[in-house]
């Protein structure tokens, strides 16, 4: 479907992918350092695999690929339909909210960067892929240790918890469910009989110093999804050792604590005082909001991540006589995220995806007559992502994680199907096409063609958005007001460098300008609760700007007794 050398290119950019959209961080030339540099890097590489397999995209919905071909389209298709016409600003949904970037660009290249994964799965490539799995791992159990000892070697402030790690991350709960993920894959590759001992040992490290990490953090995230990884491989592993009546009988244990686990984080339950905390009680608002958004907008959603916008209308009337004043900008749960941006279409495509992946991993597993270590550590670590995914936010340092296993579960059960056609090849012939699938094949002009334009392509999406903040960045921190002032408005338009804009004339006793600032900026972001609240403070502001001001806050806020 794809000649050899793109096959082996689009091997090393998923490589480069997970690895580089997990570590890259920009601390020293954005305001955001953390979720701003791997949506770029992200949009790039996602918009290079596509011209990658460009060649073979008419193909694939005519081949064993079609059912994922053809929902990646309509996901992608969908999401276009809601930027049109779910009534909120385009722009923002592309990007995403300040700090999330999960909005449409996000999701577009999380869903190509799954396809291309799919079409290069197979038994080495997974075992390179578990190799920079545990790499990455190490890499931030070693960063996240020297976070916690008090020696982080770039400038952040931790809003957390005191030399909690954060990883690359810029949140000890992201950092805790990557390092549970990182547990599960160690100790599943501990399995691998083919390993040296010395091997094996340096593994089960690995996954008792993942825990460390977890520990640290002070968030449960990790061993939550651990717990949830770890027994989705012991069970994997009784079926494909033969052993199903135990594998049975774990299910069963697994899906029992499963509902008791769910029942704990609602605190309800025997796990309710181990499981249950603020944070947690939180989240039951959030879902709730989430839900309401989902079913008073239930085609388009509210716009590509735009809870936030929507969090005040939506959450319940009663949070005030409950003192609960904590506002979000997610539903701290992936699946009401996609739901609340775009809908009940969106959701079921993206459920659609999700039950792909465990047909896949069942088809596989019967007709499995051995146990695969590496499909099953996949497996593992996919099972730990969807268990935080339930209670957590869609960072896309964890999401790539998520979709590229995807990605590999669903391209291993295309691409193991048939084997008899291989045994069915003479010796000669077969150890004559290894040894030119193992020779580096040039290019053809078209393939070299398509790859130049998707890196161009790619440069043209993904540089305006590193560019135009790092400007911003770089004259906030030299108190360069002029060239604050023209960097806010380049392209794309972000709001918060506008917010930032409006921020620093208040603050400079600039009323005048800041009312510029938000009278313009308001008009594009009309459910921009944070100014609205800016221009109804300002004491210079007309007593009608004021009114309009306060007007719009109740709109944005209605249940507030404040307003």
């Amino acid at each position: 479907m794809l000649e050899i050398r793109r096959k082996q290119i689009l091997g090393t950019l998923i490589l480069v992918a997970v690895t580089a959209i997990t570590l890259v961080v920009a601390p020293y030339t954005l305001i955001d350092p953390m979720g701003l540099p791997k949506l770029v890097v992200l949009a790039f590489l996602a918009i290079v695999a596509l011209s990658l397999i460009a060649p073979a995209l008419k193909s694939l919905f005519t081949s064993n690929y079609k059912t994922l071909a053809i929902l990646t389209s309509l996901f992608v298709f969908q999401i276009f339909l809601v930027m049109l016409f779910s009534g909120a600003n385009i722009t923002a949904q592309f990007l995403g909210t300040y700090q999330r970037q999960t909005g449409a660009l996000t999701y577009i290249s999380l869903a190509l960067i799954m396809l291309s994964a799919s079409l290069i799965s197979d038994s080495d490539f997974l075992k390179r892929f578990i190799r920079i799995t545990l790499v990455v791992g190490v890499i931030l159990i070693v960063y996240g240790n020297l976070q916690y000892l008090g020696l982080e070697p770039f400038p952040y402030v931790n809003a957390y918890t005191v030399n909690a790690p954060i990883g690359t991350f810029g949140n000890s709960n992201f950092q805790s469910a990557f390092m549970g993920i990182i547990g599960v894959v160690s100790f599943t590759m501990v399995l691998n009989k083919s390993y040296k001992n010395s091997i094996r040992a340096g593994l089960v490290l690995a996954g008792v110093t993942s825990l460390i990490v977890v520990y640290e953090t002070l968030s449960k995230q990790g061993f939550l999804n651990f717990t949830a990884g770890l027994g989705a491989v012991i069970i994997l592993w009784l079926f494909m050792t033969k052993r199903k009546s135990l594998g049975l009988i774990a299910s069963g244990i697994g899906a029992i604590g499963a509902v008791i686990t769910f029942l704990g984080l609602i605190n309800n339950g025997p796990l309710a005082s181990v499981l249950y905390k603020g944070s947690l009680e939180a989240r039951g608002y959030y879902w709730r909001a989430g839900i309401k958004m989902l079913t008073d907008h239930p085609f388009f959603g509210v716009g590509m991540d735009g809870f936030g916008n929507w969090y005040a209308r939506a959450r319940p009337s009663d949070y005030a006589s409950k003192n609960f004043f904590s506002w979000s900008s997610s539903a701290h749960n992936v699946f009401l995220d996609i739901g609340s941006s775009g809908g009940f279409i969106l959701l079921a495509i993206y459920l659609a995806i999700f039950a792909l992946v465990i047909i896949s991993i069942i088809r596989i597993v019967k007709r499995s007559t051995g146990f695969d270590v590496y499909f099953v550590a996949l497996v593992g670590a996919w099972v730990a992502y969807q268990a935080q995914a339930f209670i957590s936010i869609n960072q896309i340092g964890l999401a790539i994680w998520a979709w590229v296993l995807s990605g590999l579960i669903i391209g291993y059960e295309i691409n193991t199907r048939v084997k008899d056609v291989d045994q069915s090849v003479p010796v000669k012939a077969k150890q004559h096409s290894k040894k030119v699938k193992s020779q580096a094949q040039p290019l053809s002009s078209g393939a070299v063609m398509t790859l130049f334009v998707g890196i161009l392509v790619g440069a043209i999406v993904a540089g305006p958005i590193y560019f135009s903040n790092s400007r911003f960045s770089a004259a906030f921190n030299a108190n360069d007001l002029s060239g604050i002032e023209s960097a806010a408005y380049l392209k794309p338009q972000d709001e918060m460098r506008l917010f930032m804009l409006a921020g620093i004339y208040r603050n400079a006793e600039m009323d005048d300008k800041a009312v510029e600032v938000l009278r313009e900026s308001t008009l594009t972001y009309p459910d921009s609760y944070n100014m609205w609240n800016m221009w109804a403070s300002i004491p210079t502001a007309t007593p009608s700007d004021i009114a309009y001001a306060k007007a719009q806050l109740k709109r944005l806020d209605p249940f507030n007794p404040d307003l």
